[in-house]
């Protein structure tokens, strides 16, 4: 049974079992969850695929920009890099700002599959700085994951645990902003860059010694556990709503 890059990382990093789930923030984003069953749900462009595993399915919502925004706005803000920009962000800036951010700098599949989609900040002043630019893109980029979110819960998808991997995942203030938009707990577990070619490894022992895939594919050491912010999550479902309403279909 073969699997893509998804499912691959999913094997990778435990996430064989329904409900199980993970962020990835690379170049894009995929919210992706282990389901029992096919739950379809192709108005709000999920993707719902087998499993690498058998038994399985798996749902994921696609972002097409994710950490790629974050290069974005490092890139036309001057920044030194995206690291000097986080830094920045991180010193700056105390909880949710009153920027907004549409991500859409490549257009959007979940859940609107519009090619045609673009990018939007709302809410400049002149008081306006680098490091609330930057930081409205990471809150962006997290309100398209609940737009995901939403668009699996609406197939009937529970999501019970999610960990987070990518490049994107070495930020932990990125990690607190999607938490506590998401209302979720993250876990960051050891190896999670690593996750699809340790996949790709597991899956190959699989095919050769026929193990039980529950008994091989357990998740790695979890390293850091980030719970969502009771603060923020206020702002956020409010912001949230706003960002909802910035949408229009071109």
């Amino acid at each position: 049974r073969a699997g893509g890059d998804n499912a691959a990382g999913a094997v990778g990093i435990g996430c064989i079992e329904p409900g199980s789930g993970f962020i990835s923030l690379g170049t894009s984003g995929v919210l992706f969850v282990a389901t029992p069953d096919f739950a379809p749900n192709p108005a709000q462009a999920v993707h719902s695929f087998c499993h690498a595993v058998p038994g399985r399915w798996h749902q994921m919502a696609v972002m097409l920009s994710a950490a790629s925004c974050l290069t974005w706005v490092s890139r036309v803000t001057g920044a030194a890099s995206e690291a000097a920009l986080l830094a920045e962000i991180e010193a700056e800036t105390q909880g949710p700002g009153s920027v907004l951010f549409l991500p859409y700098l490549s257009g959007e599949r979940t859940p609107h599959n519009d090619p045609h989609a673009t990018g939007l900040f709302s809410g400049l002043t002149h008081a306006t700085r680098r490091s609330d630019l930057g930081r409205a893109v990471l809150e962006g980029v997290g309100f398209s994951f609940a737009d995901g979110l939403a668009a699996l819960t609406a197939a009937g998808t529970e999501v019970q645990s999610l960990a987070v991997i990518g490049g994107g995942a070495r930020s932990r203030l990125w990690g607190a902003i999607l938490a506590s938009i998401l209302g979720k707990p993250l876990g960051y577990r050891s190896g999670g860059d690593l996750g699809p070619a340790f996949g790709a490894a597991r899956l190959a022992r699989l095919a050769v010694t026929g193990e039980d895939p529950r008994a091989l594919c357990l998740p790695p050491p979890l390293e850091e556990r980030i719970l969502p912010n009771p603060a923020w999550q206020v702002a956020y479902a409010a912001q949230y709503q706003a960002y909802r309403a910035a949408y229009r279909p071109v």
